[in-house]
């Protein structure tokens, strides 16, 4: 079973204290033999960390196959706008 979580990217900014530059994603994570394996991540999704968290939370809830990831994220997005 997949685990999902919010992963933070940070673009290079010349003011290291700015978080205007922030951006999270998701990521699909297996937990095996102590070692962390990635199988997808979407980056850059939001800068809306509690929306993506309650994103991640439902993926983990439903048990979500992370090859739907993607589609998932793009039908979420289109459904804000």
């Amino acid at each position: 079973m997949a685990n999902y979580v919010v992963i933070r990217n940070n673009d290079v900014s010349p003011d290291k204290n700015s978080d205007k530059n922030t951006a999270y994603g998701i990521c699909a994570c297996f937990l095996s033999n102590g070692v962390l394996e990635i199988q997808c991540c979407v980056n850059d999704i939001s800068d809306d960390l509690t929306w993506l968290k309650s994103l991640s939370t439902r993926l983990n809830d439903n048990d979500v196959d992370p090859i739907h990831l993607e589609n998932i994220v793009e039908d979420e997005l289109y459904a804000i706008r």
